[in-house]
């Protein structure tokens, strides 16, 4: 009898063990109206950890969907990423190196985990397989990876020579930035490929830091493609660009960006809805498609149709990729306007004009409109902030030109530093300030030229004579031809497509993809938009939320002519 209660007590003491090892998470029935976040907050827990424990939940899971949740009365000493079977993903590292740790290869990792990306997320939590001889690996040794370097993660089928084509780089580079290339290249070496572009900013700026988790994203993407209607009031391309080229393009980059980010690790589900530039159609998806589980829409095309859809969605963030006239008499509490406001350019070039004044000359240039006379109003009253500008000459045409001898007059050449600013979008007026200025010699005179905008009245005018005047104007795109990141999304699309991508596709590639990381790294779009300004391919994105109204991008390039023809990003 005694060794009978002996073997009870002894199955009662493993079964404690047992449950006690299971204290770190517990299950949780979701209830309904509840979501990931409110139960994270409910909890006790960030978001991002509970979706990393349920990947494939979404974030408004159905009521009576079991999740794992951390157990709030687990003892926090006991550490799981101290656990030998477990590890807890720390900032930088990557499968290689993990797996470099534990002697175990990637792909035995990726099994054990249900991995199907190359990338993990900081804070993460994965199962180290124990060793076997299949999944055994040589211990290599890893240098510590440079936060401003390119890196690229080997896969199978990478060979040096396809490395070299894709970065644009020469055998010696990449031998000469990684050494243990030497003894050859390795399934899961994490290489370096290049440097960073350097950004060109105040140092004080909150820039945005990309970074991939694993939580599920799904994205609605409403676009024109059949054209049943073209509303003459919201066509406001270029006429060169046909609506169907606009649509298939900015169609076309916007999967180049998920495409990117999949591989990167990310989840994303997307539906595609053609709303056949017709109002009827947009109504139908309204009342047929259920978007409670859609993180964010981008569309549709036009403004209006945006602001439609924005006020039938509850808080599911719309984003209207397109500039619009009447944007500024258009608003939502979710919507969200990628394009600047005009007013703004103005805005950016009396603010530099401000910070970087030492006295020059100031030439305001205009006509005699109403626009023009209010431009000429306001940036007299922005520079007149600063007490130490006195000497502004205004000048506009007479019989319909500015003659010659006008500027020579007004031109000073003592001091001989010389600040023309054109407030005019006249054509003739344009040509008379580019022409006469940008043959004047510059031995006795220093002359710079600032616009509030480069539009359609620059079209006939010499680049030459804009790069001697230092030419210097605020614009909404800038496409840093130079950028290791642009020509790495260039060659994508071209390597897709087999051309290179219009500046819509640029659009397209720039809107998915920062849309995409916000919410990836945030609880919601609206949260995601107070991570910091972020610089893509063609748009920068500065996200400012009014109290009242839409969430309105400021990114603003200023833009400079250099004396070899080059344009720069000098803010």
């Amino acid at each position: 009898m005694k060794t009978l209660k002996l073997f009870f007590l002894l199955i009662f003491m493993v079964s404690l063990t047992a449950c006690g090892q299971q204290k770190k998470y517990i299950s949780y029935t979701v209830k309904q109206g509840e979501t990931i976040k409110s139960i994270a907050k409910k909890n006790g827990v960030k978001t991002k950890e509970l979706l990393r424990l349920n990947p494939d939940v979404s974030r408004r899971p159905s009521p009576n969907t079991v999740i794992i949740i951390p157990n709030k009365n687990y003892n926090k000493s006991e550490n799981l990423g101290a656990n030998k079977n477990f590890h807890t993903v720390l900032k930088q590292e990557t499968l290689f190196s993990i797996s470099q740790k534990y002697g175990v290869t990637v792909d035995a990792i990726k099994k054990i985990n249900n991995l199907t990306g190359n990338n993990l997320s900081e804070g993460r939590i994965i199962q180290i397989p124990v060793k076997t001889v299949e999944n055994t690996q040589e211990i290599v040794e890893v240098e510590e990876i440079d936060p401003n370097a390119i890196m690229h993660l080997v896969v199978k089928d990478d060979t040096v020579y396809n490395l070299t084509k894709k970065y644009e780089i020469s055998e010696e580079e990449l031998y000469g930035m990684n050494p243990t290339l030497k003894d050859g290249l390795k399934l899961g070496m994490n290489l370096r490929v290049g440097e960073k572009t350097p950004i060109k900013n105040d140092e004080d700026l909150n820039l945005f830091v990309d970074s991939i988790t694993s939580k599920p994203l799904n994205i609605v993407l409403m676009l024109p493609y059949i054209l049943k209607t073209i509303d003459d009031v919201n066509f406001e391309f270029k006429k060169k660009n046909s609506l169907l080229n606009i649509v298939t393009d900015f169609h076309s980059g916007a999967l180049i960006a998920i495409d990117s980010l999949r591989r990167q690790g990310m989840r994303i589900r997307l539906k595609v809805m053609d709303t056949e530039n017709s109002f009827s159609k947009i109504s139908s998806f309204m009342k047929t498609y259920n978007f409670e589980n859609v993180d964010a829409i981008i569309g549709p095309l036009f403004l209006k149709n945006a602001k439609y859809v924005s006020n039938e969605v509850g808080n599911v963030p719309v984003i209207a990729p397109i500039y619009s006239k009447t944007q500024t008499n258009v608003s939502s509490n979710n919507l969200v306007k990628v394009a600047p406001n005009k007013s703004l350019l103005e805005a950016k070039m009396a603010n530099y004009l401000l910070k970087t004044y030492k006295g020059e000359k100031i030439i305001i240039v205009g006509d005699s409109t109403i626009t023009s006379n209010r431009k000429i109003l306001s940036l007299i009253t922005s520079l007149k902030t600063n007490n130490a500008v006195t000497d502004i000459t205004i000048l506009k045409p007479k019989d319909g030109y500015i003659a010659k001898d006008r500027f020579i007059k007004a031109i000073d050449t003592i001091q001989k530093k010389n600040w023309v600013i054109l407030v005019s979008d006249n054509f003739n007026v344009t040509s008379d300030v580019v022409n006469n200025l940008g043959v004047m010699p510059l031995e006795k005179r220093e002359i710079k030229l600032f616009a509030f905008e480069k539009g359609d009245n620059f079209d006939d005018v010499s680049n030459t004579h804009l790069a001697r005047l230092n030419f210097t104007f605020p614009q909404t795109d800038f496409i840093d031809v130079l950028s290791v990141e642009v020509r790495s999304f260039q060659k994508m699309y071209k390597d897709k497509n087999h051309i290179r991508p219009s500046e819509y596709a640029s659009k397209g590639f720039d809107v998915m993809y920062d849309t995409l990381l916000r919410l990836s790294n945030a609880d919601d779009f609206n949260e995601g938009t107070k991570q910091g300004v972020s610089t893509r391919v063609i748009i920068k994105f500065d996200y400012s939320k009014r109290f009242f109204g839409s969430t309105e991008n400021k990114g603003i390039f200023l833009v400079q002519y250099q004396e070899n023809l080059e344009l720069i990003c000098i803010d």
